[in-house]
C-alpha cells in the first residue's frame, strides 16, 4: 500500500513539475515572440492607428506605404549592403584565423604551445582600451573602410578557445593515418580535422556572424561617411531622427500625397526600419539551426 502511494505521489510530482516546465516556457516565448509582433504590426498598420496607440499584437488597418518609404526613399539599401558585406567577408576572414590558430595551439607537441595560449588569455581579460585600438587602425589607414569594421574582430579569443578544445577531442588516429598516407600538417587541416568540425565550425560562424551584424560601436567609431553606414548605425539614425524624415515626407518629399503622408509616422516609419533589419538575419538562421545544436550539444557525452 505504502509502495502505491508513493508512487501515486512520485507520479502527481512530476506532473506538477512537468506543468510548471511548460508554463514557464511559454511565458518565455511569449516574452520573445510578443515584442517582434508588436514591432512588426505597427510596421504595416495605418499611421493614425498607430500614433493613437490602438495596434498591440494585432495590424490595424494594413498597408504597406511605410515599408516602400523605408525601402526606397531612405538609406535602407546601402545600409544593408555594408552590413552584408562586413558580416559576410568578415566571418570568412575570422574563421580562417581562428582555425589557422586554433589547430597549432591543440597539439601538445606544439613548441610555445603554453606561452601563447597565455597570451591569447591574457589579451582576452585584459583589453587596451579605445583610445590605443582608435590609434591603431588610423595609423594603418583603415579608418572609414570595411576593414575597420572587420579586422578588430579578426580573431576572438573565446570562440578560438572553443575550436581549440573540440579539435583536443578529435581522434588522432585519423589525423595520423593521413600524415602515414603523405598529407601534411595544411593538408591534414584542411581535408581531415575541419570537415570532422563541421557542427563547431557551423557554431562559431553563427556567433562570428551575429557579431558582425550587431556591430554597431566599431562602426561608429571607425567610419565617418554616410556611404559607409551599417544597418545598426542607419536604424539609430532613423530612431533618433525620425522626426527629420517625417518632416522631409510631410513637406512634399515623398510625392505619394496626402494619403501616404497619414499612413507614414515616426513611429511607424521606426517600427518598419526595425522589422526590415531582422529579415536577413532571420532568413539565415534555420540554415544553420541544425548545426547550431550539433555545436552546442557536442562533447557534451563521452564514450
Amino acid at each position: 500500500m505504502k509502495k502505491n502511494q508513493y508512487a501515486i505521489l512520485q507520479d502527481t510530482s512530476e506532473k506538477v513539475s512537468h506543468a510548471i516546465a511548460v508554463v514557464v516556457l511559454v511565458l518565455l516565448a511569449l516574452m520573445a515572440i510578443l515584442p517582434c509582433l508588436h514591432v512588426i504590426s505597427k510596421s504595416i498598420s495605418h499611421g493614425t492607428r498607430v500614433t493613437a496607440g490602438e495596434v498591440l499584437f494585432w495590424p490595424v488597418g494594413v498597408q504597406f506605404e511605410t515599408i516602400d518609404y523605408v525601402l526606397n526613399k531612405t538609406a535602407f539599401w546601402n545600409s544593408l549592403k555594408n552590413s552584408l558585406i562586413v558580416t559576410s567577408l568578415g566571418t570568412v576572414i575570422a574563421m580562417f584565423t581562428t582555425i589557422t590558430t586554433a589547430y597549432p595551439l591543440s597539439k601538445p607537441s606544439f613548441k610555445g604551445r603554453k606561452l601563447f595560449t597565455l597570451l591569447y588569455v591574457i589579451s582576452m581579460v585584459f583589453f587596451g582600451g579605445i583610445v590605443p585600438a582608435y590609434m591603431v587602425v588610423r595609423t594603418i589607414g583603415i579608418l572609414d573602410t570595411y576593414w575597420a569594421c572587420i579586422l578588430p574582430f579578426a580573431i576572438v579569443q573565446f570562440n578560438m578557445f572553443i575550436v581549440k578544445n573540440y579539435f583536443e577531442g578529435l581522434p588522432e588516429s585519423v589525423e595520423e593515418s593521413a600524415m602515414i598516407d603523405g598529407a601534411g600538417d595544411v593538408r591534414t587541416l584542411w581535408s581531415i580535422v575541419v570537415p570532422m568540425s563541421m557542427p563547431v565550425i557551423a557554431t562559431v560562424s553563427l556567433l562570428y556572424a551575429i557579431t558582425y551584424w550587431n556591430n554597431y560601436f566599431h562602426a561608429m567609431m571607425y567610419t565617418n561617411s554616410s556611404d559607409m553606414r551599417t544597418i545598426q548605425l542607419y536604424l539609430y539614425d532613423i530612431i533618433n531622427n525620425g522626426q527629420a524624415f517625417a518632416e522631409n515626407l510631410y513637406s512634399g518629399w515623398n510625392t505619394g500625397g496626402a494619403a501616404i503622408s497619414a499612413n507614414v509616422t515616426t513611429e511607424g516609419m521606426v517600427a518598419a526600419a526595425v522589422t526590415m533589419s531582422m529579415v536577413p538575419i532571420v532568413a539565415f538562421y534555420p540554415f544553420v539551426q541544425r548545426f547550431m545544436i550539433q555545436g552546442i550539444t557536442v562533447g557534451s557525452v563521452k564514450g
